[in-house]
């Protein structure tokens, strides 16, 4: 889903609000300045994005620590905004950093860990790291299957991703 075309510039409000009320530092601020990458990387702005979310991670890392679970969806979020540019082993470096953080943070099963597999699948495959594309993408299906159930939208996307890794 793209965001809506005025989803920057209320972000860009609410961020300006929100560091003016809460400071540059308060971990609601920071929410904001990611979601705002997101956004951006969204709308095609994919460097802009890159920029942003590297700024947003060095300070949730001293913030909240490397651990937090925003933290972990900024490294997420950078990482796909540096595969939306075609920076693919960056982009697997985070991804895998993430994976691991997530894994050990939040557990193998959580949706969030799921959904770093599934795009780290993604961008093993845009590399033709098939295998272990297929391994991580097989991976996210069980656990979509298990936790969201067999007709959730991601239990369905990561199926897809399935079929469409299955040798020929």
């Amino acid at each position: 889903m793209s965001p809506r075309p005025e989803a920057e510039a209320e972000d860009r409000a609410v961020l300006q609000l929100r560091e003016k009320v809460l400071g540059p530092e308060h971990p609601d601020t920071l929410v904001t300045r990611s979601h705002l990458a997101f956004v951006l990387d969204e709308e095609g702005k994919s460097a802009e994005a890159e920029t942003e979310d590297r700024a947003v991670l060095q300070l949730q890392e001293k913030v909240a620590g490397p651990e937090e679970p925003s933290t972990l969806h900024t490294r997420d979020n950078l990482a796909t905004a540096l595969e939306h540019q075609g920076k693919h082993d960056e982009a697997e470096a985070e991804y895998r950093q993430a994976l691991k953080l997530r894994e050990k943070v939040l557990g193998v099963e959580h949706p969030d860990t799921l959904e770093t597999c599934f795009n780290l699948a993604q961008c093993l495959r845009a590399q033709n790291k098939t295998q272990e594309a297929n391994e991580l993408a097989q991976r996210a299906a069980q656990g979509a299957r298990k936790i969201l159930g067999q007709d959730h939208p991601f239990t369905r996307k990561c199926e897809k991703l399935v079929e469409e890794l299955k040798p020929s």
